[in-house]
């Protein structure tokens, strides 16, 4: 005798923060949350983060997990964790007034993007005729990036590099993964201070993140006090 199938599958929908668009997805099964708490337990960055990709591709249909960006596979994980295991999530903070820890309660679904990604200008002008088109860095490239140096300053460089798309001349598009990285790098390296400011004021304050940010009272002082939380992990 065949055992019964426990749960039927309900589908939800979601927008993707970086292109608008409307994809329909199920909750993650025990089978998916298992790859997650074997990649957790191993306490390697890059298993964990491409476990978080794979259960996307399973959950979420039409999905090219290629083209997510960072914060697409941070607001896309947090929908499935509240429809997966439930909307709301127990945290201790530290009270910024008393310094008691609070036990608290936060609601996943108020989890907000911090922009609207569809209507960020991407563009950086360097000079009169020469302008970078900037883009969205993708989850896969973080995935790249991760353990790659333990140099902050190239982490930094390497980082900016990713995120530009392509040089606009008067006369030509190039598009700057094409180049070598001895060129990029001779790119990158003839920039004067404010130019290379503009280009990393692009990835530091035109990268949209998941927040959360509501007043909470702490349970000894009684003090009002904003709990903020940003990106996927400090919900967790």
């Amino acid at each position: 005798m065949a055992l019964p199938i426990l749960n039927n599958v309900t589908l939800h929908e979601l927008t993707i923060p970086s292109t608008g668009k409307t994809h329909s997805y199920r909750p993650y099964l025990v089978k998916e949350e298992k790859i997650l708490l074997q990649a957790k337990e191993s306490e390697d960055d890059k298993m964990i983060m491409r476990s978080v990709l794979e259960l996307i591709k399973a959950c979420v249909e039409d999905i090219d997990a290629k083209k997510l960006t960072s914060f697409d596979v941070e607001y896309i994980f947090l929908k499935l964790r509240a429809q997966s295991t439930g909307e709301n999530t127990d945290l201790e903070y530290k009270c910024p007034h008393c310094e008691t820890k609070n036990d608290i309660k936060v609601n996943i679904n108020e989890a907000k993007m911090s922009m609207d990604a569809t209507t960020v200008d991407k563009n950086v002008q360097l000079t009169d005729d020469i302008t970078l088109e900037m883009k969205f860095i993708t989850y896969e490239e973080l995935i790249n990036m991760s353990g790659a140096t333990e140099n902050s300053v190239d982490e930094t460089f390497n980082l900016i590099k990713v995120s530009i798309d392509a040089v606009k001349t008067e006369q030509e598009r190039i598009i700057f993964a094409d180049e070598s990285m001895k060129d990029q790098d001779a790119f990158i390296d003839s920039l004067h201070t404010k130019q290379f400011e503009n280009i990393t004021e692009f990835v530091s304050d035109k990268m949209p993140y998941v927040v959360y940010d509501k007043v909470k009272k702490c349970n000894s002082c009684k003090e009002d006090y904003n709990l903020v939380l940003k990106g996927m992990y400090d919900f967790f």
